[in-house]
């Protein structure tokens, strides 16, 4: 009887190790395991970063308005799952994933007009090419082009995955000498932010060499590309525009893997849970670390590329609202906590708070000191948050998102 029972364990294992071997899968989240401009999947659903076509199912590809490096005339490719890889219609051999690239990444983080951003801040939209009728908008960025620092971003979670814009122009290329400029700037701004947010060894050692003349204790803290919108706040298929240039600010480390990834990823539990939820984050004020002559700010580039003082979160919908606002300074002292904490703090009590109420670490500094403000007094202290998100927010504890919405 033991024998037969461990026959059937391992028959079911080499089952399931062959099943899963021959099944064709797309990590989304591994940029070495899909090509640089990967398709969208319009057969199948993404689900945990990955999309699985099971043996021998058709799979459709699309390139939207742009070609196949492989099939110059064709915007869509459909092709068979086959012993983990793709046989395309009409043709005998299989081919990797990877051979199996757009011309231009369906992608892109275009100049566009955003609500709330004036001259001489910088409107960008995170959008996606599906068709020649026009962009699918994704998100809303609003860029300080003076200082190399995103001010705020919009998404948005709906059925359909898409901001919701007044009529506008899409209109991409500029007809003035002041739009050609502005191009110009933008572009040696993101080859700039590229430089300094693509690789974190590079960008500690540049921190080190502004500061090498001063006498200054690192603590072991190290500086690291933060997102303000995290990737999961989109659809799985589309969370590659959350590594766009414009989304990445400077954090601690201990910030950045402490409560700021703890509260995104509640954030993100929440908007995928309900429906209808704005999400908005920003920076706000200057870091700075002691030096022998005082504070001294953290510039990573001349003037610009600073590191911000505070990265923030605001969550509306349903007439209700919440800011977070976590604090980018783990050496804080506690006699400079009072001055840092903006607002009487709601986080104890808000329920959907789950991984950044967890053993209270919202209350640690050395992870990104973290308080929730009700939204309109945030808004009085931050200029950076986008009133207009707040419109149907009233003041006070009854437009607070404490629990979930029904």
């Amino acid at each position: 009887m033991a024998r037969l029972l461990q026959a059937a364990v391992l028959l079911g294992c080499c089952s399931w190790i062959y099943t899963t071997e021959s099944s064709c899968v797309f990590d989304l989240e591994c940029p070495e395991c899909v090509p640089d401009n990967m398709p969208l999947v319009t057969s199948h659903r993404a689900h945990n970063g990955s999309v699985t076509v099971a043996e021998g199912d058709e799979v459709t590809l699309s390139c939207g308005a742009s070609r196949f490096v492989s099939f110059p005339l064709r915007a869509t490719v459909t092709a068979r799952c086959s012993a983990g890889r793709l046989q395309v219609a009409g043709e005998p051999s299989l081919r990797h994933v990877l051979d199996l690239a757009c011309q231009q990444d369906m992608f892109e983080d275009a100049l566009h007009s955003v609500e709330g951003c004036a001259p001489p801040l910088q409107g960008h939209s995170y959008q996606l090419q599906e068709s020649s009728a026009g962009p699918r908008h994704l998100a809303l960025v609003c860029f300080d082009e003076d200082r190399g620092l995103p001010v705020f971003t919009v998404a948005v979670d709906s059925a359909s995955h898409e901001l919701r814009l007044a009529p506008h122009s899409d209109r991409s290329s500029p007809l003035t000498l002041f739009g050609n400029l502005n191009g110009m700037f933008d572009a040696s701004t993101r080859a700039a932010a590229e430089k300094l947010y693509s690789d974190d060894e590079r960008l500690n050692r540049r921190l080190h060499e502004l500061f090498k003349h001063e006498r200054v204790s690192f603590a072991s803290q190290r500086l690291t590309s933060g997102r303000l919108l995290a990737p999961h706040y989109f659809d799985d298929q589309n969370m590659r525009v959350a590594e766009f240039t414009t989304n990445k600010v400077a954090l601690w480390s201990s910030v950045a893997e402490g409560n700021w990834r703890h509260l995104q990823r509640d954030v993100a539990r929440l908007v995928r849970a309900r429906g209808g939820l704005v999400v908005a984050s920003g920076t706000h004020g200057e870091g700075a670390l002691r030096a022998a002559d005082g504070r001294r700010p953290i510039r990573l580039r001349g003037e610009r590329f600073p590191a911000p003082r505070y990265v923030w979160s605001l969550v509306a919908g349903g007439g209700r609202a919440l800011v977070v606002l976590v604090l980018n300074e783990p050496f804080v002292s506690v006699s400079e906590v009072r001055e840092a904490v903006l607002c009487e703090s709601a986080c104890a009590r808000v329920s959907w708070l789950r991984e950044l109420r967890r053993a209270r670490r919202f209350e640690t500094p050395l992870y990104g000191l973290a308080v929730c403000c009700e939204a309109h007094e945030a808004a009085d202290k931050l200029p950076e948050i986008p009133r207009h998100l707040l419109a149907d927010v009233p003041r006070g504890p009854a437009g607070m998102l404490t629990d979930l919405p029904a």
